[in-house]
């Protein structure tokens, strides 16, 4: 026997999507959730199909369930299946990943959050209860995906309500598109939320460095954003919670193409 106390017969059938030495194997004594849980983590669908023609049938809602883990992680297929079947995306959460679409950002998976939208799932995520808001993956420098962001401002995410200060973070990871494609949709260009962000790791005065989308971009050199957000009407004189503006701290890191930006084409004095 296994952790999952399958025998070692079926759960090898189960791994090789063998439904027939499954049929051949089965006997009432042994359970379906159990094999419904390996189906789905081992991403077979036509096994997880199986096990609803045998009696098996999924929760209508869980919280901390070990087959909604597993079916995260076993992507489009198993979802299809479980959707096939009436499942309801939205009914099932866990504390460490959230909900479906939490989870697919998270990891990157575009497609998985293309099929979750185009299958019902509401557009804003709903996060685990620790770690940081899943939408900032959309963003960051070492994950961007301006696909899975488009997405998600396509089927309704509320960026008024649950931007979570992705604007600022764009600004401050140097992303662009990201930012352009953010202000485009309407994002406060003044905004200066930033949430537990763990801004470049500097931790030097974290809570005095918080300020708006231009102080950021400022602050990490990134001038084309700088630029971008001045244009769209970004206070050139804003100043972060400790008192720095966005010239000051330009200077102090010696970004001398933000400094001449703000001087030279905005008229930035001190």
């Amino acid at each position: 026997m296994n952790s999952s106390n399958l025998p070692e017969a079926v759960l090898s059938a189960i791994k090789s999507g063998d439904t027939s030495r499954i049929d051949d194997l089965y006997k009432s004594n042994i359970s379906l959730a159990a094999i419904a849980d390996e189906a789905a983590s081992h991403a077979q669908p036509c096994i997880l199909g199986w096990c609803y023609t045998q009696g098996w049938t999924h929760p209508r809602e869980s919280f901390n369930s070990h087959f909604y883990i597993c079916a995260m992680g076993g992507g489009i297929p198993i979802y299809q299946v479980l959707v096939d079947h009436g499942f309801d995306l939205k009914g099932h959460y866990t504390e460490t990943c959230g909900d479906a679409l939490s989870a697919a950002l998270s990891s990157g998976d575009c497609d998985v959050v293309k099929w979750l939208l185009e299958h019902g799932h509401e557009a804003t995520p709903s996060d685990g209860m620790h770690g940081s808001p899943s939408v900032w993956e959309t963003v960051r420098a070492d994950t961007p995906s301006l696909d899975m962001l488009k997405l998600l401002l396509e089927y309704g995410f509320d960026l008024k309500e649950n931007g979570d200060g992705i604007g600022v973070i764009a600004a401050d990871e140097g992303n662009l598109e990201a930012l352009k494609l953010l202000l485009d949709r309407g994002v406060d260009v003044e905004d200066r939320e930033m949430g537990g962000y763990p801004f470049d790791e500097e931790r030097d005065e974290p809570e005095e460095s918080r300020g708006t989308a231009l102080y950021r971009a400022c602050r990490q050199g990134h001038v084309e954003c700088a630029k971008l957000l001045l244009d769209r009407g970004a206070d050139a004189r804003a100043k972060d919670d400790g008192g720095t503006s966005c010239l000051g701290i330009a200077k102090k890191r010696d970004h001398e193409d933000v400094v001449w930006l703000l001087e030279e084409v905005w008229g930035v004095k001190e």
